[in-house]
């Protein structure tokens, strides 16, 4: 709670009401404050940081005294609409929309871009060289990257995908401009100093990817992989493995992790849940039967405490199984709430 502005807090409150309460707290307001408070829930919602348990202890916070009940899931986009509309009027609400839209796009461009529906994304930057493209994609959340990925030119595509996983250092000021380029292009389609930026790990890099990649049909994934293996081998070989990662677990749907889990040897079991986290072995532990828990709980209590390379080595075998299913398409995930 304490790295949270205040802005930031009051769009979460007014996120947790309901319509007719937050307009009703908003009229009288100076339109310069909604048209922040506006700003704020669309630049949340862009950037995919709305967070039920954040917004909770906003609530919490502010309402301590209300007994009120839980609150449902939120349409932002619809919201900050509704809110607009019910305080400033329908024409000055469409003013105010636009002044927002055009604030964000000069806060962040790759913000406003997030918030463009793949087919449009995908449109403004076909005739973008894959470099810039690499660079835009590695900037949008995993999920969205995959879905204008796949409406990308093939060829385009995997020269892309290549591109990502040859991270290049790019001043804020070039990438600035690259993002401002396509958002005109955006606009188009629906009507910093030199300094370098700091590196991203090249393992959180590759992840990016792998999760990309993931989302793809098995012949456009297995094409782009061959395009990467062709260029780096090793490169290759971490994409396929970051696809599927310990830390994915509990993401995975229970029968699919049932029939991975019993691949495992139960002393493999007991060294990989090692001081894990509880979700993670919470999730392990009600995926195997009553006789591989007992196994795996004999096998901790006679071991000496495992050194963390052998608890890596561990989980990296636990993965496996499930690596393996995912290449066959038959590893399920949960859906996203």
């Amino acid at each position: 709670m304490a790295t949270l502005t205040g802005k930031r807090k009051a769009a979460l409150l007014l996120a947790s009401l309901d319509q007719a309460t937050a307009t009703e707290l908003l009229k009288g307001q100076p339109q310069e404050v909604i048209q922040e408070l506006a700003m704020e829930l669309a630049h949340l919602d862009a950037a995919r940081q709305v967070d039920g348990a954040e917004s909770n202890a906003v609530t919490k916070e502010f309402c301590a005294a209300l007994e009120r009940s839980q609150m449902g899931q939120l349409n932002v986009k619809a919201f900050v609409s509704d809110i607009l509309k019910g305080t400033a009027g329908k024409e000055r609400a469409s003013e105010l929309h636009a002044q927002m839209q055009k604030a964000i796009r000069e806060k962040d461009p790759f913000i406003a871009i997030a918030s463009a529906p793949p087919n449009q994304i995908a449109a403004a930057l076909e005739s973008e060289p894959p470099q810039a493209i690499a660079l835009v994609l590695s900037s949008l959340p995993p999920k969205l990257s995959t879905e204008v990925l796949s409406r990308l030119n093939r060829e385009i595509s995997l020269k892309t995908v290549a591109r990502m996983t040859r991270p290049s250092e790019v001043s804020p000021k070039t990438l600035r401009r690259i993002g401002e380029m396509v958002c005109k292009r955006l606009v188009e389609l629906t009507s910093g100093e030199d300094a370098v930026i700091e590196e991203t790990k090249p393992k959180e890099t590759l992840r990016k990817v792998a999760l990309v990649l993931s989302g793809l049909t098995k012949e456009m994934r297995d094409a782009m992989l061959e395009e990467i293996e062709n260029t780096d081998k090793e490169t290759a070989k971490t994409v396929r493995a970051l696809m599927v990662t310990w830390e994915d677990i509990p993401k995975i749907e229970d029968r699919s992790l049932q029939d991975a889990l019993r691949k495992v040897d139960a002393g493999i079991l007991a060294k990989a849940l090692f001081n894990a986290e509880s979700v993670i072995a919470e999730k392990i532990r009600s995926n195997i039967s009553e006789r591989a828990r007992q196994m795996v709980d004999e096998e901790m209590s006679l071991m000496a405490e495992p050194r963390k390379k052998e608890i890596i080595e561990a989980r990296e075998e636990v993965a496996k199984p499930l690596r393996e299913a995912n290449e066959a398409e038959q590893l399920a995930f949960m859906e996203e709430e």
